[in-house]
């Protein structure tokens, strides 16, 4: 039997010494630096704020509306606020026992009067009705688009659907209810011209709402030319009188629908014909001029041109024709 060579075994393990003995001389690794710390990052820069729209001529057109005029003549008290001037409006103020019942400055006295349950609000305290009464204005100033009624009790924001349901928080008639609440604000729509159309002429609806004629800022309403352009110069107009009496009567002295007397303008020297009302009140008989808002096509003149007129006016007939003289009675 052969033996194995011992040779091989020899150098092998010589080989592994010498192997062994080369690694433990190497020189130790570099360990690798530590990584650096991580350096704060900047914050992002904010972004850029939404500029609020320039609601200046807006703000100054409100400002100079009949709603934000103070006045002793106005109703400053926390009763009469209710409307005109919102949030400063006392839920729990009422109508004092007579002969002082509101204070208010009236124009047949020299001195105010001041009223037991609803108390003077000095001009430094009025609110009026500014821009948040109509429309939802968040803190920045920022006017959200259309409109809504802010609830002076609450001071939350009630949705309003046309501009004649946000005017009617104010414009109500309250006389007769039992709270004593009497008030004789509403303004009512009327007549044939405008409302219930089957139809209309054009292309551009009747005005329904009440900003659809009344600058909702300004409250200046539009002129019945802005619309009826071709009045001004027709020829068949006023029963052929155009020319001779356009500037003598207003649109409305013909055009009314709710019976309003016609007249002259009460306390003015001359002027176009107006609709007014005469009441009485503690000073006597006043005529006051009254705008109406109920207006019909069709007009009578012997509305202003009957007998014995007080105008000494021509009788006319309802159709703007002289009338045929009475026929003269006869004797058999």
């Amino acid at each position: 039997m052969l033996k194995k060579p011992k040779f091989s075994l020899v150098v092998i393990g010589a080989l592994l010494l010498l192997a062994l003995a080369a690694g433990a001389c190497a020189p130790a690794a570099t360990p690798e630096p530590p990584a650096p710390p991580p350096t704060d990052v900047p914050p992002p820069p904010p972004p850029t704020a939404t500029p609020v729209p320039d609601h200046s001529a807006f703000e100054a057109a409100v400002a100079g509306n009949a709603h934000n005029q103070y006045s002793v003549e106005h109703g400053p008290n926390t009763w009469c606020t209710r409307c005109h001037s919102p949030q400063n409006w006392d839920p729990e103020a009422f109508q004092g026992p007579p002969p002082s019942c509101f204070t208010c400055k009236f124009a047949h006295e020299e001195e105010m009067r001041v009223a037991e349950g609803n108390p003077f609000v000095s001009e430094e305290e009025w609110v009026g009705v500014p821009c948040e009464t109509c429309h939802v204005v968040d803190e920045n100033g920022y006017v959200t688009p259309g409109i809504a009624w802010l609830n002076p009790v609450s001071m939350d924001y009630v949705a309003v659907s046309n501009s004649t349901e946000l005017c009617e928080k104010c414009h109500v008639t309250t006389t007769g209810n039992a709270f004593g609440s009497a008030v004789d604000h509403k303004v009512t729509l009327g007549g044939s011209a405008h409302l219930n159309y089957g139809g209309f002429i054009g292309e551009v609806p009747p005005p329904s709402f009440c900003a659809d004629c009344h600058d909702p800022h300004k409250l200046e309403p539009k002129q019945c030319v802005d619309c009826h352009e071709g009045v001004t110069t027709s020829d068949t107009h006023m029963k052929g009188y155009n020319a001779l009496m356009l500037d003598k009567l207003t649109c409305m002295a013909c055009h009314d629908a709710s019976g309003l007397d016609v007249g002259p303008p009460p306390g003015e020297d001359g002027g176009p014909w107006v609709t007014q009302e005469t009441s009485v009140g503690r000073a006597g008989p006043t005529t006051e001029f009254v705008l109406s808002h109920s207006i019909v096509y069709e007009v009578a003149c012997d509305r202003c041109h009957f007998e014995e007129n007080p105008f000494e006016l021509v009788v006319l007939t309802a159709d703007g024709e002289v009338p045929e003289p009475p026929a003269e009675e006869t004797t058999g």
